[in-house]
């Protein structure tokens, strides 16, 4: 059986320019942790999808929906033998504007999976041919997960954890220098490692490294090169960055500036 690569296709949105979706067809494929600045809506055509949001484990079938909030960090694996699912990275403030669920602070919400099969076949064909339809099928999917995935109250986070996530997406650097960044907020290494770790789920330099994967994301949608973007982010070599980028989002990068812009 041969395999089509998984690719990324722009799609228009109106009121926000445009939605990005993958659409992934490669069977054992597996995503390293990872998170999209944008709502992740999608929907598994065929086989079976292993996924982890926020730290809780969820199985997708051929038929079900799933919704992500943005900023969730999440891990997926894809069943053996054939697999296809669409995945729709959609702007929160198109989101925001057609809900009404704050832009920012984003509503905490776990992924929410769900079977209609109906409406995951709908979304697939909208993706892969008409788009016009995809507004009114995105409503509807996100009424759905207003049901079964209700926002919750955040809990305020210490403003210095805010602060250290701010530095760290500002710095390019591949080893962020951790101490000297603590020092700036008045904290030991020790404190800001613990502290930040616990509020947010990783380690520093692991945020860093997904913070640098979303910029270098963002530089090729801009059209600059795979190898102008593994030097402006840190990365030690083009294959390395490559390698981060492919486990990350699910195509190359040099595939993604080819067909995601």
């Amino acid at each position: 059986m041969t395999t089509v690569p998984s690719r990324l296709k722009p799609l228009p949105m109106p009121g926000c320019g445009r939605a990005e979706a993958l659409i992934a067809t490669e069977p054992d494929a597996r995503f390293a942790l990872h998170a999209h600045a944008e709502w992740s809506v999608g929907a598994i055509l065929a086989g079976v999808c292993q996924f982890a949001c926020e730290g809780r484990p969820h199985g997708a079938a051929a038929g079900d929906l799933v919704v992500m909030a943005p900023q969730a960090l999440h891990t997926a694996g894809a069943s053996a033998g054939r697999f296809e699912m669409v995945m729709l990275y959609v702007p929160p403030t198109w989101v925001a504007s057609t809900t009404g669920w704050p832009a920012d602070p984003l509503p905490a919400r776990q992924g929410a999976v769900w079977r209609d099969a109906g409406l995951a076949d709908a979304l697939g064909a909208a993706v892969a041919g008409d788009a016009s339809r995809l507004p009114a099928l995105l409503r509807r999917i996100l009424a759905g997960a207003a049901e079964r995935a209700p926002a919750t109250a955040q809990r305020p986070r210490d403003p210095r954890v805010n602060a250290l996530c701010t530095l760290l997406q500002d710095d390019d650097a591949a080893a962020p220098d951790l101490p000297a960044l603590a020092r700036r907020l008045g904290m030991s290494r020790e404190h800001a490692h613990r502290l930040f770790r616990a509020a947010v789920g990783l380690t520093p330099a692991h945020y860093a490294r997904l913070a640098r994967i979303t910029r270098a994301k963002a530089m090729l949608r801009d059209g600059e090169t795979a190898a102008e973007v593994a030097a402006a982010c840190g990365f030690a070599d083009q294959a390395h960055f490559a390698r981060w980028f492919r486990r990350c989002f699910g195509v190359t990068p040099s595939r993604y500036g080819r067909e995601g812009v």
